[in-house]
């Protein structure tokens, strides 16, 4: 049976375009023409009959249905373009890391460079919000939220779950109703943003946070429900409501200013990110060069929080935690 998928030229383009936020780009990533990539874009967008795009002259951005397909596809290039590298490829000077879209972007990204230095590798990443992907042979490490225990694999704390309401400071100055010991009582429950759990990998939402904190949970179909972390992250900095962020991985963010942590700090004991490995990567000196560079990353984290913590605090922010 023939497969029901637009053409992969338009894909590939797609994904390209996506990822580069430019047409121009991706033209000159694929060697073709720019009009090419616009008239693969404007035929994916016919197949599926919604918009990918929001244009604004010569910036373009991704829509809400555009995020979702971008997050999709650049995973299974990822993981096509790796599955088939790992066929012939030497394992000598390259690693494979898994991460799901969010730790990819937010934490492993801006450390890449000082991965590689570390290291002394090439390390090339695959994405994927399943965890399942990274138990494939081709991965030789990954950044896997959880309690510490991932079956056959080793694993390292490189930060615990430290979780806190983000909001931006545009959405606190027009909601100053918002309660942060009680956001639940005190806003539009339209207005509490919640990316959920599909893979089953524990990850803090709304539900979590009211059993920890003594609230009644309204239920998720009361919530905004959003499909992926990123673009929670995006809407949240947009001021169109407010989240459960967890502190490590949104640091730039707040030390930017995009976002502020408000209310209480909670966490469950176990939980956090983990590096995980096979216990034979331990034998690769490279390796156990790169584990050490990322378990003191959480070090340089604690440091850094220790001097937030010291900053003025919003109002109704408890740091008893």
């Amino acid at each position: 049976m023939r497969r029901k998928l637009p053409p992969l030229n338009a894909l590939l383009a797609f994904e390209a375009a996506a990822r580069h936020e430019s047409f121009t780009r991706a033209a000159e990533e694929l060697s073709v023409a720019q009009p090419a990539i616009t008239r693969h874009i404007a035929n994916i967008e016919n197949w599926l009959g919604t918009r990918l795009f929001k244009r604004r002259g010569n910036i373009v951005e991704l829509s809400e249905d555009g995020k979702i397909l971008a997050e999709l596809s650049t995973s299974t290039f990822d993981r096509l373009e790796l599955g088939v590298h790992a066929l012939g490829r030497s394992k000598s000077n390259e690693f494979v890391a898994g991460a799901s879209f969010g730790v990819a972007h937010l934490w492993v990204m801006p450390r890449i460079s000082r991965m590689r230095a570390s290291s002394g590798m090439d390390i090339n990443l695959v994405t994927a919000d399943d965890y399942r992907v990274f138990d494939d042979s081709s991965v030789d490490f990954s950044i896997r939220f959880g309690n510490g225990e991932f079956e056959h694999n080793s694993a390292d704390l490189l930060f615990p779950e430290q979780c806190q309401i983000i909001a931006s400071p545009q959405f606190l100055e027009e909601h100053p109703e918002c309660d942060p010991e009680n956001p639940l009582g005190s806003i539009d429950l339209k207005l509490l943003l919640d990316h959920g759990d599909p893979n089953g990998i524990g990850w803090m939402n709304w539900q979590t946070w009211c059993e920890l904190t003594g609230h009644l949970f309204p239920g998720f179909d009361q919530l905004t429900k959003v499909q992926s972390y990123p673009t929670m992250l995006d809407m949240v900095c947009a001021g169109d409501g407010i989240a459960i962020g967890s502190i490590a991985i949104e640091d730039d963010l707040i030390a930017s200013g995009k976002l502020s942590c408000i209310g209480p700090r909670t966490g469950r004991e176990d939980f956090g990110y983990y590096l995980v490995y096979r216990q034979e990567m331990l034998e690769r000196e490279s390796f156990q060069k790169l584990r050490k560079f990322l378990i003191g990353q959480y070090m340089g984290h604690a440091d850094r929080q220790f001097q937030r913590d010291q900053w003025p605090l919003l109002a109704g922010e408890n740091d008893s935690l």
